[in-house]
């Protein structure tokens, strides 16, 4: 296969990691916005404040696209030194976006019922957002362990 093909397909990887991973971040937004969008309706109807806070479980699953540029960025890199490993690179991207993918998707899913809850409520904060620190580790670990692919692959 020609060097040229080679780098392209293992760019790709980089590209996936960051489109998929952006494609579940947006879900996860969706999710999480449309929960504290309603909540705020239900309050400005009621005549009562609504809580900007709630913006922290809205914006939390942004993380995971950052997470993806980051895989696209190790991956261009390690392409560029082992073109030949490119079926590596592209796995990596694939099914590591996808992994943080799903991260962020259920994230904006926890969101959306941390905002529900503490619109309903006013307490638990703290705790709502410990739900979504566990939800953004898998899409850490995905992170780190997609990059030990970069280290293994010679």
């Amino acid at each position: 296969m020609e060097l040229q093909t080679m780098r392209t397909l293992g760019e790709m990887g980089g590209a996936a990691a960051l489109g998929i991973s952006a494609v579940g971040s947006t879900i996860g937004i969706g999710l999480a916005g449309s929960a504290a969008i309603g909540a705020w309706k239900k309050a400005y109807a009621q005549g009562k404040n609504a809580l900007f806070t709630l913006l922290v479980f809205v914006g939390a699953p942004m993380s995971q696209t950052i997470y993806g540029m980051i895989m696209l960025i190790f991956i261009n890199g390690a392409v560029q030194k082992n073109p030949e490993n490119w079926a590596a690179y592209l796995g990596a991207g694939i099914f590591g976006g996808m992994g943080m993918a799903g991260s962020a998707w259920f994230q904006g899913k926890a969101g959306a019922a941390a905002a529900d809850a503490l619109s309903e409520t006013g307490k638990g904060f703290a705790n709502y957002l410990m739900v979504l620190g566990v939800v953004e580790t898998i899409a850490l670990f995905v992170l780190v362990f997609t990059q030990m692919t970069f280290i293994s692959v010679k």
